[in-house]
């Protein structure tokens, strides 16, 4: 069975203990992600724009599940 989504926690998960990541790194993964149809999902209790944030080059193509799944965006 194919992988079809990847979802992540930001938090203490995705993010390093400065807040960030390695931007260049996930430019890479993001783009194989994207050749081989493999949905990317945030998924947090941070708010929307919050999230969006950290994704600017890729926020509209991304879906955010905010606000522990109050606020979801496809």
């Amino acid at each position: 069975m194919p992988i079809k989504l990847i979802a992540v926690d930001m938090d203490g998960t995705f993010l390093n203990n400065d807040q960030d990541y390695n931007r260049e790194r996930f430019n890479r993964q993001y783009t194989e992600l994207k050749k081989r149809d493999i949905r990317f999902v945030v998924a947090s209790g941070n708010q929307y724009y919050q999230l969006k944030s950290f994704f600017p080059d890729f926020a509209d193509e991304i879906s955010f599940v905010a606000e522990n799944g109050a606020y979801i965006v496809h």
